[in-house]
């Protein structure tokens, strides 16, 4: 039997081997096959996890057997997974990762890329991945079973690690040498970064380059301070001006400044966005964590901004859908409709940032020069996977009901006249996400005593 708890709302992911397996895995990427028959050029990509290879293997098997042409990429983190994809213009992909999770887990997600005219692809999300959850773990998987077992496929072994560095590279412009620390976290990233800032003529140090499925150093999540020690010791050692913590599977990339500090994720979504619009004039996507001081930025600058559900695939369909010119979220995701194809791509962001990062004198000056208000760190209420969907409910509705200003596409952004708050559950923990910001410290607080009062009367655990 298939743990049907592995399947979240963006991708599988469970606990190696007893959530997620060689079983589990041949029986899903079968029922993927029967509601996904027409790709032929299917990418096959993992992660470095020791788990990684077996998983891979197994779909490979289950892929031959139905006659597909499998490009296997081994070893590979998003970037590169992505850019065979859709450069290629191959017709599906499967990736083998748990991203930013520990060892003992692993997990797959799944792409495909019906419309290659337009460019335009999608991950296998929510309710489609809920259509191969129900056949993968129905016992009428044998009998729907469309694929025939003696059909033989094609195994292409394919690296494109040159081709893609030669491409991004074309999309950047370097205007001074810098000095760089790489952290890739024992992760999928490995040396690539450090190849491709090479080869755009800079000075670089990779930190955990080798491939590690054990993370003997630290968890590939640079979303957590407490991974960043060691290249903010790095940065301050060598003098460099910036540094790049890659995580797991290549999709997120926290920044650290030449005094050694994290740039926040509002920070760079901040100046990456001025960037694309020196370009283009146009909308803005960006998550419901967004800091107001950069929401009063773009208003001042008379530029449209777009509240969208906190995930890449959620960000690119708005991105889409109002022709925007950059997309991303606080979470060091970043899009970028003007120069890349839209995918979830790090190392083209780490690219991004270096540019403006040779454009200034000093780069840490650079982000104290922009406005801050004050936030809190985001806050987790732990709560189980039921009862976080209905409070989330209830508290909606109380707002409704209480006439306050609030913005409901994931959670309720309740605005404040000096700041907001944030309340959401999350999509694969059982708990609640919460997060305010004020322009001051009072209004800070201010906001975050209005909203202890409101989550007591829907019912919200309070421990901030």
């Amino acid at each position: 039997m298939i743990n049907p708890s592995i399947f979240r709302i963006y991708d599988i992911r469970g606990i190696y081997p007893q959530e997620i397996n060689e079983v589990s895995v041949k029986k899903i990427v079968q029922a993927f096959l029967i509601l996904y028959p027409e790709p032929k050029k299917i990418v096959l990509a993992r992660d470095a996890r020791l788990s990684s290879p077996s998983l891979a293997e197994e779909v490979k098997k289950v892929l031959l057997s139905s006659g597909k042409e499998v490009y296997d990429l081994g070893i590979a983190p998003d970037p590169l997974y992505f850019f065979t994809i859709l450069h290629y213009k191959m017709d599906a992909g499967i990736m083998i990762t748990a991203s930013h999770n520990p060892k003992k887990y692993n997990g797959m997600s799944f792409y495909v890329y019906p419309d290659k005219k337009q460019q335009i692809g999608y991950d296998v999300i929510k309710e489609k991945l809920e259509e191969i959850k129900k056949l993968a773990i129905s016992e009428e998987l044998e009998q729907k079973q469309s694929l025939s077992l003696n059909s033989q496929g094609k195994i292409t072994e394919f690296d494109p690690m040159e081709p893609y560095i030669k491409y991004v590279i074309q999309k950047v412009k370097i205007e001074k040498p810098l000095k760089i620390i790489v952290d890739s976290g024992n992760g999928a990233c490995g040396f690539l970064p450090e190849r491709l800032f090479k080869k755009l003529g800079l000075h670089v140090k990779t930190l955990f380059g080798e491939f590690d499925g054990n993370f003997s150093n630290h968890l590939p999540d640079p979303y957590l301070e407490e991974n960043l020690k060691d290249i903010k010791k790095a940065v301050l050692k060598e003098k460099a001006d910036l540094g790049f913590a890659f995580d797991g599977d290549g999709d997120r990339v926290a920044v650290i400044d030449n005094k050694g500090r994290t740039v926040s994720g509002d920070d760079c979504l901040y100046f990456l966005a001025l960037n694309a619009l020196k370009k283009k004039k146009g909308p803005i996507v960006h998550d419901m964590r967004v800091s107001k001081a950069f929401l009063d930025e773009m208003e001042r600058q008379g530029v449209k901004t777009y509240f969208s559900v906190s995930h890449h695939s959620a960000i690119i369909r708005k991105i889409l859908e109002v022709g925007a010119v950059f997309g991303g979220e606080i979470t060091l995701h970043f899009l970028f409709p003007l120069d890349y194809y839209l995918c979830d791509d790090a190392l083209f962001s780490a690219l991004k940032i270096a540019e403006i990062a040779s454009q200034k004198r000093d780069f840490a000056e650079f982000v104290d020069s922009i406005p801050h208000y004050v936030a809190s760190p985001e806050i987790f209420i732990n709560v189980s996977d039921a009862e976080k969907i209905k409070l989330i409910k209830k508290l909606q509705d109380y707002l409704r009901e209480k006439n306050y200003s609030f913005i409901d596409i994931d959670g309720a952004r309740i605005n404040f006249e000096k700041g907001w708050a944030l309340a959401r559950y999350s999509n694969t923990s059982p708990m609640i996400k919460v997060r305010f910001e004020g322009e001051t410290k009072r209004d800070l607080e201010e906001i975050k005593e209005k909203c202890r009062q409101i989550f007591r009367e829907v019912g919200i655990p309070v421990n901030f």
